[in-house]
Parts: structure tokens; C-alpha cells; sequence
């Protein structure tokens, strides 16, 4: 049975016409790694849409690994996070308008997950590429977080031990520009070779 990663990015949201998650994810999906095949997945959006696409992928036959990819404005290096907590709240409508405060991602569900991925094999070997990274320890309380809570949730509940977990990106540089202010931003070429370092790792035996 072929091995596969699940690499799932994000549409875009909030205003803005690109999301570089999925940029990144669409061009990934088929690419051979060590003896893995990368099958890519777009999220919506919307929690429990976005929970029910990953879901629908989490029982294919030889899944070895998730990596999950988000935009987070503002930060200007790839941030690989550590943990996921219970609860959505934000100001940002999300692609149907709604607005969550207050609300667990999952009710009765642990107060957090931490990512199963090799995250200090990951940031050295992005380190030693020359590409900006860190640790991060709050991946938000947006869609982002709530994909990897969710994700972590059910296969902790399905009691599958496959390697999962969460990378933060910075806006595009013409993102940047359409929006007229002082942010930090990276370029896809360098956001793809991030990504390529990344699967490298996560599909080592």
C-alpha cells in the first residue's frame, strides 16, 4: 500500500484574493517524497466544514502524516505550531460571516492538543536551509487552531498514531501591497522550499 501525506491548506478569507497555503498545498499535491506521495486537500473557511473535509480524509488507506498550512498575518517567519487549544474566538468573520466567542472547538474536549510532528527536526533543518522558523506556542484561536484541535481529536479518538500538526505562513509580498500597510511578508518561492524541508522530515521512517 503507497504511503501518503495529507498536506491541507486554506482558502482565501477575510478579504483577500490568495491564500498562500493554498497556493502551496495545490502545488504539492501528487509530488513523490522518500516513499511517500503528497495528497493535498483545500479547507473552506467554516469550522465545521473545514472539520468534516479533513475528517472525510482521515480513514484513507496509508496516511502516514498530516501537515496542516495556515496563513497568519503579521509574522514574519514560518511558524511551526506546538499546540492547538479548546476554543474558537474571533473577530474575522469567517467565509459565511460568522463570528464565534467563547466556544470550544470540541465540548467536553481536552483544553488542548499538542502537534505529534517533529517540530525541533523540522526548525533545524529549516534553520540550516537558511529559511526563517520558530517554535510557536499559539497558533490563535481561528480556523487554524480549530483544524488542528479537531484533527489531533479524532485520531486520539481513533487511536491512530499519525504524525499531525499545524505551519503558520506569512502574507505573500503582493498581499502586502493590496492591503497598503507595514507588514511583514515572504516570497512562495521561499515558502515552497519550506515546505519542501518540511515533508523531507516528516517522511523519514
Amino acid at each position: 500500500m503507497a504511503r501518503h501525506i495529507l498536506v491541507t491548506g486554506f482558502e482565501p478569507f477575510a478579504g483577500d484574493t490568495a491564500n498562500p497555503s493554498q497556493e502551496l498545498a495545490k502545488a504539492a499535491d501528487g509530488r513523490a517524497v522518500d516513499d511517500c506521495v503528497v495528497r493535498s486537500l483545500i479547507l473552506p473557511v467554516q469550522h465545521e466544514a473545514a472539520r468534516d473535509a479533513v475528517a472525510g480524509a482521515l480513514g484513507a488507506p496509508g496516511l502516514a502524516a498530516i501537515v496542516q498550512l495556515g496563513l497568519a498575518g503579521g509574522r514574519a517567519r514560518i511558524a511551526l505550531e506546538q499546540v492547538a487549544v479548546n476554543v474558537m474566538d474571533y473577530r474575522i468573520p469567517d467565509n459565511q460571516g460568522d463570528v464565534l466567542h467563547d466556544t470550544p472547538c470540541v465540548a467536553g474536549g481536552l483544553a488542548a492538543y499538542f502537534s505529534t510532528l517533529p517540530l525541533p527536526g523540522m526548525l533545524s533543518e529549516l534553520t540550516a536551509e537558511g529559511i526563517p522558523a520558530y517554535i510557536s506556542y499559539t497558533a490563535g484561536t481561528y480556523l487554524c487552531n480549530y483544524a488542528l484541535y479537531t484533527t489531533l481529536h479524532a485520531l486520539a479518538g481513533r487511536g491512530a498514531a499519525i504524525p499531525a500538526g499545524f505551519v503558520h505562513l506569512p502574507y505573500l509580498p503582493a498581499m502586502v501591497a493590496a492591503h497598503g500597510l507595514e507588514e511583514p511578508s515572504m516570497d512562495i518561492g521561499v515558502m515552497a522550499r519550506a515546505l519542501d524541508v518540511i515533508l523531507r522530515v516528516v517522511a523519514r521512517p
